[in-house]
Protein backbone atom coordinates (compact mmCIF):
# COMPACT_ATOMS: atom_id res chain seq x y z
CA UNK A 1 0.00 0.00 0.00
CA UNK A 2 0.97 3.43 -1.12
CA UNK A 3 1.29 6.58 1.11
CA UNK A 4 -1.34 8.00 -1.44
CA UNK A 5 -3.77 4.86 -0.25
CA UNK A 6 -2.88 5.23 2.82
CA UNK A 7 -3.77 8.84 3.05
CA UNK A 8 -6.96 7.73 1.68
CA UNK A 9 -6.81 9.65 -1.59
CA UNK A 10 -9.02 9.14 -4.73
CA UNK A 11 -8.17 10.85 -7.89
CA UNK A 12 -10.90 12.97 -9.13
CA UNK A 13 -11.42 11.89 -13.30
CA UNK A 14 -14.50 14.00 -13.34
CA UNK A 15 -13.44 17.02 -15.60
CA UNK A 16 -16.96 18.82 -15.55
CA UNK A 17 -16.24 18.77 -11.90
CA UNK A 18 -12.56 19.78 -11.89
CA UNK A 19 -13.98 22.88 -14.00
CA UNK A 20 -16.85 23.61 -11.11
CA UNK A 21 -13.83 24.09 -8.67
CA UNK A 22 -11.82 26.30 -10.68
CA UNK A 23 -14.39 28.54 -11.49
CA UNK A 24 -15.26 28.81 -7.67
CA UNK A 25 -11.82 30.35 -7.39
CA UNK A 26 -11.93 34.36 -7.71
CA UNK A 27 -9.92 35.29 -10.62
CA UNK A 28 -7.79 37.59 -8.74
CA UNK A 29 -4.72 37.18 -7.28
CA UNK A 30 -3.36 35.82 -10.19
CA UNK A 31 -2.13 32.59 -8.15
CA UNK A 32 -3.12 29.50 -7.19
CA UNK A 33 -1.47 27.03 -4.68
CA UNK A 34 -2.88 23.35 -4.94
CA UNK A 35 -2.54 21.09 -2.65
CA UNK A 36 -2.31 17.54 -3.83
CA UNK A 37 -2.83 17.43 -7.78
CA UNK A 38 -2.57 13.90 -8.31
CA UNK A 39 -2.59 13.30 -11.95
CA UNK A 40 -3.70 16.12 -12.77
CA UNK A 41 -7.49 17.07 -13.42
CA UNK A 42 -7.80 19.82 -11.41
CA UNK A 43 -4.01 21.67 -12.07
CA UNK A 44 -5.42 21.00 -15.75
CA UNK A 45 -7.88 23.92 -15.34
CA UNK A 46 -6.39 25.77 -13.26
CA UNK A 47 -3.63 26.18 -15.29
CA UNK A 48 -5.96 27.09 -17.90
CA UNK A 49 -7.41 30.21 -16.03
CA UNK A 50 -4.30 31.34 -13.85
CA UNK A 51 -0.71 32.96 -14.69
CA UNK A 52 0.66 30.86 -11.95
CA UNK A 53 -0.07 27.76 -10.14
CA UNK A 54 2.53 26.08 -7.84
CA UNK A 55 1.53 22.62 -6.68
CA UNK A 56 2.71 20.61 -3.78
CA UNK A 57 2.65 16.68 -4.26
CA UNK A 58 4.04 14.22 -1.82
CA UNK A 59 4.07 10.95 -4.53
CA UNK A 60 7.32 11.80 -6.06
CA UNK A 61 6.35 10.09 -9.12
CA UNK A 62 3.02 11.74 -9.64
CA UNK A 63 4.72 14.98 -9.33
CA UNK A 64 7.58 14.01 -11.86
CA UNK A 65 5.20 13.69 -14.47
CA UNK A 66 2.55 16.08 -13.83
CA UNK A 67 4.51 18.85 -16.03
CA UNK A 68 4.65 16.41 -18.67
CA UNK A 69 0.98 14.77 -18.53
CA UNK A 70 0.09 18.83 -18.63
CA UNK A 71 2.20 20.25 -21.56
CA UNK A 72 2.22 23.29 -18.73
CA UNK A 73 5.11 26.03 -19.69
CA UNK A 74 7.01 28.00 -16.85
CA UNK A 75 2.96 28.99 -15.28
CA UNK A 76 3.48 25.41 -13.06
CA UNK A 77 5.58 24.58 -10.56
CA UNK A 78 5.29 20.90 -9.06
CA UNK A 79 6.84 21.14 -5.00
CA UNK A 80 7.59 17.13 -4.04
CA UNK A 81 6.92 17.64 -0.12
CA UNK A 82 4.33 16.56 2.06
CA UNK A 83 2.02 19.91 2.43
CA UNK A 84 1.17 18.90 6.34
CA UNK A 85 4.85 19.59 6.96
CA UNK A 86 5.56 22.69 4.40
CA UNK A 87 5.71 26.17 6.14
CA UNK A 88 2.46 27.52 3.77
CA UNK A 89 3.99 31.53 4.62
CA UNK A 90 7.25 30.84 3.66
CA UNK A 91 6.40 29.12 0.45
CA UNK A 92 4.01 32.16 -0.62
CA UNK A 93 6.31 34.97 0.23
CA UNK A 94 4.65 37.87 0.62
CA UNK A 95 2.38 38.61 -1.91
CA UNK A 96 -1.53 37.29 -1.47
CA UNK A 97 -2.70 33.59 -3.21
CA UNK A 98 -5.61 31.81 -4.03
CA UNK A 99 -5.19 27.76 -2.83
CA UNK A 100 -7.66 24.55 -3.65
CA UNK A 101 -6.97 20.75 -3.77
CA UNK A 102 -8.35 17.88 -3.73
CA UNK A 103 -7.86 16.89 -0.09
CA UNK A 104 -7.07 13.57 0.91
CA UNK A 105 -10.01 12.24 3.48
CA UNK A 106 -7.72 11.08 6.42
CA UNK A 107 -5.53 14.04 6.72
CA UNK A 108 -8.18 17.01 5.10
CA UNK A 109 -8.85 18.17 9.11
CA UNK A 110 -5.09 19.33 9.75
CA UNK A 111 -4.71 20.61 6.26
CA UNK A 112 -7.44 22.60 6.65
CA UNK A 113 -5.80 23.66 10.35
CA UNK A 114 -2.81 23.97 8.31
CA UNK A 115 -4.41 26.71 5.44
CA UNK A 116 -6.49 28.53 8.56
CA UNK A 117 -2.64 29.03 10.19
CA UNK A 118 -1.56 30.78 6.85
CA UNK A 119 -4.46 32.53 6.23
CA UNK A 120 -3.16 35.62 5.65
CA UNK A 121 -1.00 34.23 2.54
CA UNK A 122 -4.81 33.64 0.87
CA UNK A 123 -7.51 35.55 -0.68
CA UNK A 124 -9.83 32.65 -0.58
CA UNK A 125 -9.28 28.59 -1.19
CA UNK A 126 -12.12 25.92 -2.63
CA UNK A 127 -11.50 22.66 -1.63
CA UNK A 128 -12.65 19.28 -2.29
CA UNK A 129 -13.24 17.32 1.39
CA UNK A 130 -15.38 14.40 2.59
CA UNK A 131 -19.17 15.52 2.62
CA UNK A 132 -19.13 14.79 6.91
CA UNK A 133 -16.33 17.41 6.79
CA UNK A 134 -17.77 19.98 4.56
CA UNK A 135 -20.97 19.44 6.91
CA UNK A 136 -18.93 20.21 9.70
CA UNK A 137 -17.47 23.34 8.96
CA UNK A 138 -20.29 25.08 7.68
CA UNK A 139 -23.01 22.83 11.09
CA UNK A 140 -25.03 26.26 13.02
CA UNK A 141 -25.54 26.38 16.62
CA UNK A 142 -26.98 23.21 17.84
CA UNK A 143 -26.11 21.39 14.79
CA UNK A 144 -24.70 17.62 15.79
CA UNK A 145 -22.11 17.88 14.18
CA UNK A 146 -20.79 21.14 14.97
CA UNK A 147 -17.18 20.98 16.72
CA UNK A 148 -14.20 22.62 17.31
CA UNK A 149 -13.14 22.84 13.88
CA UNK A 150 -16.36 24.98 13.27
CA UNK A 151 -15.53 27.32 15.62
CA UNK A 152 -11.64 27.32 14.57
CA UNK A 153 -13.34 28.13 10.64
CA UNK A 154 -15.50 31.06 12.13
CA UNK A 155 -13.02 32.56 14.05
CA UNK A 156 -10.81 32.82 10.53
CA UNK A 157 -13.02 32.59 7.56
CA UNK A 158 -16.03 32.23 5.83
CA UNK A 159 -17.15 29.06 4.89
CA UNK A 160 -19.81 27.78 2.05
CA UNK A 161 -20.79 24.01 0.94
CA UNK A 162 -20.73 25.10 -2.77
CA UNK A 163 -22.13 21.54 -3.83
CA UNK A 164 -21.36 17.55 -3.39
CA UNK A 165 -19.69 15.20 -5.58
CA UNK A 166 -20.68 11.45 -6.06
CA UNK A 167 -18.35 8.61 -5.45
CA UNK A 168 -18.42 8.32 -9.25
CA UNK A 169 -15.95 10.94 -10.09
CA UNK A 170 -13.18 9.65 -8.35
CA UNK A 171 -11.09 6.59 -9.50
CA UNK A 172 -11.26 4.80 -7.37
CA UNK A 173 -14.15 5.07 -6.32
CA UNK A 174 -14.65 6.23 -2.21
CA UNK A 175 -17.22 4.72 -0.19
CA UNK A 176 -18.59 8.26 1.01
CA UNK A 177 -19.82 11.25 -1.01
CA UNK A 178 -17.21 14.23 -1.37
CA UNK A 179 -18.41 18.15 -1.03
CA UNK A 180 -16.55 21.22 -2.40
CA UNK A 181 -16.49 23.92 -0.10
CA UNK A 182 -15.15 27.65 -0.28
CA UNK A 183 -12.74 29.50 2.64
CA UNK A 184 -12.68 33.03 2.41
CA UNK A 185 -10.19 33.98 5.49
CA UNK A 186 -11.38 37.84 7.28
CA UNK A 187 -8.83 40.09 6.95
CA UNK A 188 -6.23 40.89 10.19
CA UNK A 189 -4.27 37.63 9.25
CA UNK A 190 -3.84 36.35 13.18
CA UNK A 191 -6.46 35.50 15.59
CA UNK A 192 -7.06 37.64 18.44
CA UNK A 193 -5.83 36.63 21.63
CA UNK A 194 -9.11 36.68 23.44
CA UNK A 195 -10.64 34.16 20.34
CA UNK A 196 -7.85 31.91 20.77
CA UNK A 197 -8.66 32.13 24.13
CA UNK A 198 -12.29 31.18 23.80
CA UNK A 199 -11.21 28.73 21.33
CA UNK A 200 -8.85 26.93 23.71
CA UNK A 201 -12.00 27.15 26.62
CA UNK A 202 -13.95 25.44 23.78
CA UNK A 203 -11.59 22.44 22.96
CA UNK A 204 -11.85 21.95 26.79
CA UNK A 205 -15.53 21.65 26.65
CA UNK A 206 -15.46 19.63 23.21
CA UNK A 207 -13.52 16.97 25.07
CA UNK A 208 -17.18 15.75 27.00
CA UNK A 209 -19.60 17.28 23.99
CA UNK A 210 -22.14 15.48 25.32
CA UNK A 211 -21.85 16.69 29.23
CA UNK A 212 -23.31 19.82 29.92
CA UNK A 213 -20.69 22.93 29.44
CA UNK A 214 -20.72 23.50 33.38
CA UNK A 215 -19.43 19.64 33.68
CA UNK A 216 -17.36 19.57 30.88
CA UNK A 217 -15.35 22.48 32.15
CA UNK A 218 -15.02 21.50 36.01
CA UNK A 219 -12.15 19.61 35.21
CA UNK A 220 -10.14 22.94 34.52
CA UNK A 221 -11.92 25.04 36.05
CA UNK A 222 -13.51 25.42 39.32
CA UNK A 223 -17.41 24.60 38.78
CA UNK A 224 -18.10 27.63 40.98
CA UNK A 225 -16.20 29.83 38.89
CA UNK A 226 -17.74 28.04 35.51
CA UNK A 227 -21.41 28.02 36.48
CA UNK A 228 -21.14 31.54 37.28
CA UNK A 229 -19.39 32.00 33.64
CA UNK A 230 -22.23 30.24 32.33
CA UNK A 231 -24.85 32.20 33.38
CA UNK A 232 -22.98 35.81 32.67
CA UNK A 233 -22.93 34.89 28.96
CA UNK A 234 -26.97 34.52 29.10
CA UNK A 235 -26.85 30.42 28.59
CA UNK A 236 -28.33 28.09 30.51
CA UNK A 237 -26.78 25.51 33.16
CA UNK A 238 -27.71 22.42 30.80
CA UNK A 239 -26.63 24.28 27.54
CA UNK A 240 -23.33 21.92 25.87
CA UNK A 241 -20.70 22.89 23.68
CA UNK A 242 -22.32 22.47 20.51
CA UNK A 243 -25.15 24.88 20.69
CA UNK A 244 -22.97 28.01 21.12
CA UNK A 245 -22.24 30.21 18.44
CA UNK A 246 -18.48 31.77 18.18
CA UNK A 247 -19.81 34.99 20.37
CA UNK A 248 -21.05 33.14 23.00
CA UNK A 249 -17.87 31.20 23.70
CA UNK A 250 -15.64 34.71 23.57
CA UNK A 251 -18.30 35.88 26.16
CA UNK A 252 -18.68 33.08 28.63
CA UNK A 253 -14.31 32.77 28.15
CA UNK A 254 -13.77 36.20 29.34
CA UNK A 255 -14.77 35.12 32.54
CA UNK A 256 -12.15 32.17 32.64
CA UNK A 257 -9.07 33.10 33.70
CA UNK A 258 -6.55 31.46 30.99
CA UNK A 259 -4.72 30.12 33.42
CA UNK A 260 -6.49 28.66 35.54
CA UNK A 261 -5.99 25.20 36.78
CA UNK A 262 -8.67 22.24 38.38
CA UNK A 263 -8.75 22.20 42.34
Amino acid sequence: MNRRQRLGQHFLVDLGVARAVAEALPCEPPRVLEIGPGRGALTRELVRRFPRVLTIEVDARLAAALPARLGASGQLEVVTADALLVDLVALCGEVPWLAAGNLPYSVATPLLRRFLEAGERFSAAVFMVQQEVAERLVAPPGASDRGLLTLEVEAQARAELLFRVPPRCFQPRPKVVSAVVRLTPVQGGTTPPETQHALDVAAKAFQHRRKTIVNALAASYPRELVAAAVAGAGLAATARAQELSLAQWQLLAAALPAAERGR
